[in-house]
């Protein structure tokens, strides 16, 4: 290749760099996964101990990073239709069941059973039987109980 051609490559990934670096949130470190921490967690136990609530659900975080978080959650009635402008969620159902409704889609689940809601979407959950529903949810970017709009129902 030319000179003229080489440099003129250089000067335009030189400044595609600088552009690109710009525009990255934070800094390389905070895109990493550097602040999880090894961690092997008794899922029973931790229902049997969940830290904190709001009107519907208790809940406990057991991992926490910038891009995601790993939650247990129990609900013991119903969770109202909802949505998360952020976040979304894959739900593992752990115990119970229930009857959820996700957008236009109505569907019971149980043990073993997997459900994703994407950010935006409206959802509820209503417990069937007398069992508690025991989740596992998995959040990204990671829960935040602000997050949550509870919309009205008719």
């Amino acid at each position: 290749m030319k000179r003229k051609t080489m440099r003129t490559i250089f000067i335009v990934l030189f400044i595609l760099g600088i552009v690109v670096g710009y525009l990255l949130p934070g800094n390389l470190e905070t895109l990493t996964m550097s602040s999880l921490k090894v961690g092997i967690f008794d899922v029973p136990k931790g229902l049997g101990q969940l830290e904190a609530q709001t009107e519907f659900f208790k809940y406990t975080v057991l991992a926490e990073t910038e891009t995601g978080s790993v939650e247990l959650l129990r609900i013991d009635d119903e969770l109202p239709t909802h949505m998360h402008t952020d976040e979304n969620h894959f739900v593992y159902i752990y115990r119970g069941q229930a009857k959820g409704t996700i957008g236009d889609v109505t569907a019971e689940v149980g043990p073993g059973e997997l459900v994703v809601i994407p950010a935006g979407t409206p959802h509820s959950v209503e417990r069937i039987g007398d069992a508690p529903v025991e989740i596992l949810l998995f959040s990204s970017p990671p829960f935040k109980k602000d997050d949550i709009s509870f919309l009205e129902t008719e």
